[in-house]
């Protein structure tokens, strides 16, 4: 009997396309849209995957993005970014025309509902990248969508107008209280649990963590996902450094943030093993 083991993305549907850049547009400090024609990233990418983007001449290795927005009928996808170092810097300061290599989809995204439901996005800082892809899906569904919409700062939350039909976040918190009530967003997350039947979460490694366990002790009845951030320098799983630890039926394991993740069930996450990793920006 062969061994069980978790779920991993199927490579096959990735496409290694010379994406062209229509635009970016500059959201707050460091934080940017960048648009690309990418007709076949377009025809397969589902919420909470992602593509490797290079720019050339740069860096030898690509970077990592969720894709934020997918437009089948323009051909068009979007990627929500910070700038942190080189890459992300070149892709911030593309001009319309410019070529950027794009591989994906890659990795497993988010589960969607068979019957609707309400669902609760909880976003931190740069982590509602996938959350505009994700909500056109589920309300395309049927499903009711809440959204709790966090960031240090004003100036860091992911603008209103990105979501579908400009979907309004149902609570908004800043660290700073500079935007919507001030503090963390679990100190917001109890009231929001209530009648949920699925948490998606994206953001810092430690506010998923806290997201899981708050949601398990007050709503264990709800599906919970949670896109998990780590260093990827393939995409695909051939250099191994997205290491993560996991639990497969309870057991310690290690997988492969961008194959067996970046989503995944909150209870496969083993997160003490998890907080023990050193951060990582992208």
């Amino acid at each position: 009997m062969s061994p069980v083991q978790l779920p991993e993305n199927d490579l096959s549907r990735a496409r290694d396309e010379a994406a062209t850049c229509l635009g970016v547009e500059e959201l707050g400090p460091g934080l940017h849209l960048l648009t690309l024609e990418a007709p076949a990233a377009t025809s397969a990418a589902l919420p909470g995957e992602f593509a490797q983007l290079q720019v050339e001449p740069g860096p030898l290795l690509r970077r990592p993005f969720s894709f934020s927005g997918v437009d089948p009928n323009r051909g068009t996808v979007s990627f929500y970014l910070r700038v942190y170092g080189e890459g992300t810097r070149k892709l911030a300061h593309l001009s319309p025309g410019s070529t950027v290599r794009l591989l994906g989809p890659l990795g497993r995204g988010f589960s969607l509902p068979e019957t609707s439901g309400t669902s609760l996005l909880v976003a931190g800082g740069v982590g509602a990248a996938p959350f505009p892809h994700l909500a056109t899906q589920l309300l395309a569904r049927g499903e009711r969508v809440r959204w709790l919409n966090g960031a240090a700062s004003s100036d860091q939350l992911l603008p209103t107008r990105l979501m579908p039909g400009g979907l309004a976040p149902s609570v908004q918190v800043t660290d700073d209280g500079s935007s919507g009530r001030q503090g963390l967003v679990t100190d917001a997350l109890a009231e929001l649990l209530g009648g949920v039947d699925r948490v998606y979460a994206c953001g810092p490694n430690p506010m998923l963590q806290a997201v899981s366990q708050m949601a398990a002790r007050l709503r264990p009845e709800a599906l919970v996902e949670v896109s998990i951030e780590a260093p990827m320098g393939c995409g695909f799983g051939t250099c191994l450094g997205c290491s993560i630890p996991l639990l497969l039926q309870g057991a310690p394991i290690h997988g492969l943030c961008c194959r067996q993740g970046p989503v995944l069930a909150a209870d496969q996450v083993d997160w003490e093993g998890l907080r023990r990793q050193p951060a990582h920006l992208e």
